[in-house]
């Protein structure tokens, strides 16, 4: 599935050139922070799957169950981090996500152990990424893009729920939009009263689209409809935080960003330090995503197909050019990664090539 998340990435970094092609910010909070974004934007992702499959009772159909499927993945994105800071913690999630997904298999009441996943998450992020950080209008602002622009986020869930006949992707698009709403309310301090309008908009428009948990059935529209509202509101939240949240814009800055980011994940894995290792690789595969692998696909088809099968087999992050290639009944098989710390390596030679690729 976080195939789709390229279908509306070109579109959202030309929104986002066009916008503001000459702005420059203060800050780069994905050039800058990456593994912070990136560990925060885990969390916001399993509050976001729980909030979704909440506002139903059980027994949950199978298509909302693939939310759940998705926590162990999402909590990757940290856990190695939250283990050294607090190994008990850390084995709890774990442990509580283990049991929802077994409620939700069986059947069961899944409300309890989504308020029990829901507060042990919540304690990890208050643990694990400083007060001070999360107060940043640079870090709220990334965060809003995250979850705009990921795969089953604000832009992208209402387009992949129609064009994939995936309705529970509009639910957690929905759930998406309350988490960026949440988030606008803190960053709505910095905004002039104008900003804040513009903004207040923009929301107001994605509001009418999602208007509900639940997709009308049937769910038929233009799967473009959140498309430009959502991108607008990027557009206008990166002079408000002083930030730029489309870190696409320069593609070999981003390319060299990742490079770095990877580096440090290879010497978590040599290390021995392999969730630490993997969250690395998750932050690196997110942006690759969602930004590099179309451009190299076409340019470096070579690089680019090594750079994308790391990616996918260490972290199921998968790219617009695997599309459908393989029976239906394996498309969501991984392949075993014997050697982490090699495949790392892999990875991070690829980054250097397409750097390389880019210019640099």
């Amino acid at each position: 599935m976080a195939s789709k998340l390229l279908r509306g990435a070109a579109c959202a970094l030309v929104a986002g050139l066009i916008a503001t092609a000459f702005a420059q910010y203060g800050y780069q909070p994905f050039f800058d922070q990456p593994l912070v974004q990136s560990r925060a934007y885990g969390m916001e992702l399993i509050l976001v799957r729980l909030r979704a499959i909440d506002q139903f009772d059980a027994p949950l159909d199978d298509d909302l169950a693939e939310l759940v499927e998705m926590l162990e993945s999402d909590a990757n994105r940290f856990i190695g981090t939250l283990r050294a800071a607090d190994p008990e913690l850390a084995a709890e999630l774990q442990d509580e996500i283990e049991e929802l997904e077994e409620k939700v298999e069986e059947g069961g009441n899944h409300h309890g152990s989504v308020r029990e996943v829901a507060e042990l998450t919540q304690r990890a992020y208050d643990l694990i990424i400083p007060s001070e950080v999360r107060r940043s209008p640079a870090f709220i602002a990334a965060l809003i893009a995250d979850l705009t622009l990921g795969e089953g986020g604000v832009a992208e869930g209402y387009e992949e729920a129609i064009l994939d006949e995936e309705p529970f992707l509009f639910t957690g698009g929905w759930s998406s939009l309350q988490s960026v709403k949440a988030l606008w309310s803190q960053l709505r301090a910095y905004a002039t009263s104008a900003q804040a309008a513009d903004v207040d908009e923009m929301i107001a428009q994605l509001d009418d689209i999602y208007f509900a948990p639940e997709p009308p059935e049937p769910l038929v529209g233009n799967p473009e409809e959140a498309e430009a509202p959502a991108q607008r509101m990027l557009g206008l939240i990166e002079p408000i935080a002083d930030a730029e949240v489309f870190a696409g814009r320069d593609m070999k800055a981003l390319a060299v960003s990742l490079v770095a980011t990877q580096a440090q994940a290879c010497r978590a894995y040599a290390a021995g330090n392999d969730e630490t290792g993997l969250e690395g690789v998750y932050a690196v595969g997110e942006m690759y995503a969602r930004y590099l692998a179309g451009f190299l696909g076409f340019m470096a088809p070579d690089v680019h197909e090594e750079a994308a099968e790391v990616i996918y087999a260490l972290t199921g992050i998968e790219d617009e050019g695997a599309e459908d290639e393989e029976d239906e009944d394996d498309e969501d098989e991984r392949p075993e990664v014997a050697d982490p710390a090699a495949a790392c390596g892999e990875l991070l030679e690829a980054l250097e090539q397409a750097v390389e690729v880019l210019g640099g």
